[in-house]
């Protein structure tokens, strides 16, 4: 194929929406924190919605994403040490309560958001601020990796050699 881009001036993308799919099930999904009290883990990448390009243009390349991520945390909050005399039917509703199921949506995960920008929708029943203490920045230390990956993986595909 020629190509007709002196100097990779002209602009060029890629949709990489199908490879940030992969990505995140590959490197989010059995994201975990784990402490003496609480176990938490990513177990699905429910969806993933939106753009995610990698662009060049006068020789640049930049990426551009505007993401909608959503994600499914199960986890339990860890048993003490339990009275030998306790009552069987209080320990099974003890241990109801004490499982995690959350839904954790990213509405705007961005290509020019700081990792401080991130905004993260916690829905569940119980432990809210324990998932958001100890799980999220467990999480947005896998999300940042995100942009450096993506050009990494992709920058070759739209520059071109000079001929």
């Amino acid at each position: 194929m020629v190509v007709h881009n002196p100097n990779n001036w002209h602009w060029i993308d890629k949709n990489c929406l199908p490879w940030s799919k992969d990505y995140f099930n590959e490197n989010i999904i059995n994201t975990s924190f784990e402490n003496e009290k609480y176990k938490f883990i990513v177990t699905a990448i429910d969806s993933i919605t939106g753009d995610c390009d990698v662009t060049q243009r006068k020789g640049k390349v930049l990426c551009i994403y505007d993401l909608k991520v959503q994600l499914t945390v199960t986890g339990e909050v860890k048993q003490e040490q339990k009275d030998e005399e306790a009552d069987e039917e209080a320990d099974k509703e003890a241990d109801d309560s004490k499982k995690v199921h959350a839904t954790i949506t990213i509405p705007e995960f961005v290509h020019d958001q700081d990792e401080d920008e991130y905004e993260f929708e916690i829905n569940t029943a119980f432990y809210k601020d324990e998932l958001k203490k100890f799980f999220i920045p467990v999480l947005t230390s896998k999300l940042v990796k995100f942009q450096p990956d993506l050009l990494e993986a992709h920058a070759k595909d739209v520059q071109h050699a000079s001929g």
